[in-house]
């Protein structure tokens, strides 16, 4: 594939800024290395190599990252299992999910910390003397509120919000220098024409901790760099995976002139062009969770026509993924939206709608149960307060207080505690408390339930089910997985925790000795996703699917693909996991 075309950064900038180039600009930041050799045909060995790629792709600039998460000093992460996904092996490394390597004064202050002079720069000066004319480069700067919690372990993290919060301040502090050292260094390079910040702040449900953080620690900082991005005449763009709604405008404020990647499975692309069109270019949005990954040439040809047709007229519409391009997606899925780029980006854009066949993904909104409106008893809000501050002896007191009043201790943990953590819940579905809120509160609630575990026994309380939950085989992720095991313990389910990276024979066995209703498959990538069709497969070749309810979830999974796959159930996150067990078994 050769477009035929030089590279004009212009075009690029242009689109930046809102405007209408010539062209829609493909405006990918990161495309794996083995998916680039595919294109070629050949092994990428040097900077000369890796620019023929992104010109002949068709791109105006090429992306380079300098950066604290390339130094052996940087946040430190665990080897995963190889999995294999279209015809390929690959192997992954995974955040810490627990506890990292910072997780208290002594160990900040003793971290052997990189210094900026240790990092090798060179690639900038031999950019600055090889790129063609018209072409530049995207410093890939990456990653200041990331590396705080990944040094920290996510766990450690928002405990550390709560009970050390001058210690995330000072961490938080202690990147920002490190990481400022060397933009200044990068930034005087000639070659480089835009700055792209990689640094995920929110996940599909909404913001990863409460707003007021971002805008005490980091925001501050962003715009430190946007000014000089500015100054310099640079393009400016934030990559952020997830809901990123509550604070778009504190983006805009930070100086940032396009947002990446516009997740279709967390945002509605249209709204927020109609919203923020006219002052943040948009770029992304093609479906890595489905379209490029599991869907054919022809599907990635129309949803790049119709995101063409509807975002680009006006300008500030970048044509790339709702991520980046991993090394699952078919070398030929990402040739057609380079293609497709190319067809239909032309300006002024006069699209018909519904003229390329093909399957077209389309934002869906999480779905939140409607409920009619009841007043919440007096006890239970009592409770979840208790819940959210982690004062499990005082909730200990109260249950033993109701108790001595004379209530069976069944009936106030259903009534009460129980509801409580429901209450919460919801609060969180409706965007009212973040994941460190309600993980700090299902941990309390699972010590709450852990102290009268024994007059359950006794009064012969009965259980709603049994419910085997894991993540799926090659994925190392558990949070949002924990936080599930602890919402169905706490409404009186018998969980069975298998942790991660589970295969589908080791789920099969656990259902059969366990007697299971329902097994709740969870995955956090497209890849390991796949993992969960082998595991219901696994369970019919048993004999054991009609014994059994399934229920699916995890970032990149939908209703449609838990319907493709056969699943009973799909959850878009904990509360919703919860209620859809109880469903499940009503």
């Amino acid at each position: 594939m050769n477009t035929g075309s030089s590279p004009d950064f212009e075009r690029y900038m242009t689109a930046l800024h809102c405007q209408e180039p010539d062209r829609v600009p493909l405006g990918e930041w990161e495309i794996h290395k083995d998916v680039r050799e595919a294109f070629l045909g050949k092994k990428i060995e040097n900077l000369h190599d890796d620019m023929e790629f992104w010109i002949q792709a068709g791109f105006d600039y090429i992306p380079a990252r300098t950066g604290i998460m390339d130094s052996p000093h940087g946040p430190q992460r665990i080897p995963g299992e190889p999995t294999e996904s279209q015809g390929r092996q690959s192997s992954r490394k995974w955040a810490m999910e627990h506890e990292g390597i910072i997780r208290n004064w002594e160990e900040f202050e003793n971290f052997r910390w990189p210094s900026p002079d240790e990092f090798d720069l060179s690639k900038w000066s031999i950019l600055d003397k090889i790129l063609p004319k018209g072409m530049k480069a995207v410093y890939v700067f990456g990653k200041i509120f990331t590396p705080v919690w990944m040094y920290m372990g996510t766990e450690t993290f928002y405990r550390n919000l709560k009970d050390n919060e001058p210690l995330v301040e000072a961490l938080s502090l202690k990147v920002q220098e490190i990481q400022f050292e060397i933009f200044q260094r990068v930034v005087e390079h000639p070659c480089v024409g835009a700055v792209l910040n990689n640094d995920d702040i929110a996940h599909n449900n909404g913001l990863m901790i409460h707003p007021l953080y971002f805008r005490r620690y980091l925001f501050p900082f962003y715009k430190k760099l946007g000014d000089i991005c500015r100054e310099k005449g640079m393009g400016y763009v934030l990559h952020s995976d997830g809901d990123c709604t509550e604070v778009m405008e504190d983006i805009i404020d930070c100086g940032y002139h396009g947002f990446n990647p516009v997740q279709p499975n967390a945002m509605d692309i249209e709204a927020v062009k109609k919203k923020w069109g006219k002052k943040l270019c948009l770029l992304g949005n093609i479906n890595l969770d489905s379209t490029l990954t599991t869907g054919t040439p022809e599907d990635v040809t129309a949803e790049v026509y119709e995101r063409i047709r509807t975002l680009a007229p006006g300008g500030g519409y970048m044509v790339a993924s709702s991520n980046s391009i991993p090394d699952y997606v078919p070398l030929e899925n990402m040739k057609a939206m380079f293609k497709a780029a190319l067809d239909y980006g032309n300006y002024p854009i006069a699209l018909q709608k519904g003229r390329v066949p093909g399957k077209v993904s389309s934002f869906q909104a999480r779905p939140i149960e409607r409920e009619e409106e009841k007043p919440v008893e007096v006890d239970v809000e009592k409770y979840a307060v208790l819940l959210l501050e982690q004062k499990h002896h005082e909730i200990g007191e109260m249950i033993r207080s109701d108790i001595r009043s004379g209530r069976d201790v069944s009936d106030v943990i259903s009534t009460r505690v129980i509801q409580a953590m429901t209450l919460i819940g919801k609060k969180y579905q409706k965007g009212e408390i973040y994941i460190p809120e309600m993980m700090m509160s299902a941990g309390t609630m699972s010590k709450v339930l852990s102290e009268f575990k024994d007059q359950f026994v006794q009064k012969g309380t009965d259980q709603r089910g049994t419910v085997v939950i894991g993540t799926v085989n090659g994925d190392m992720h558990d949070i949002g997985k924990n936080l599930v095991s602890m919402m169905l313990e706490g409404q009186g389910f018998r969980v069975i925790d298998l942790g991660v990276s589970v295969s589908p024979g080791k789920f099969v066995q656990a259902v059969k000795e366990n007697h299971a209703d329902i097994v709740g498959l969870s995955a956090l990538l497209t890849t390991t996703m796949l993992e969960m069709k082998k595991t219901i497969q696994a369970l019919m070749q048993a004999g054991m699917r009609e014994k059994v309810k399934i229920i699916i979830g995890g970032a990149p999974v939908t209703q449609a693909f838990a319907d493709q796959i056969g699943a009973d159930g799909y959850a878009y996150d904990a509360p919703g996991a919860a209620q859809k067990c109880r469903d499940l078994l009503a």
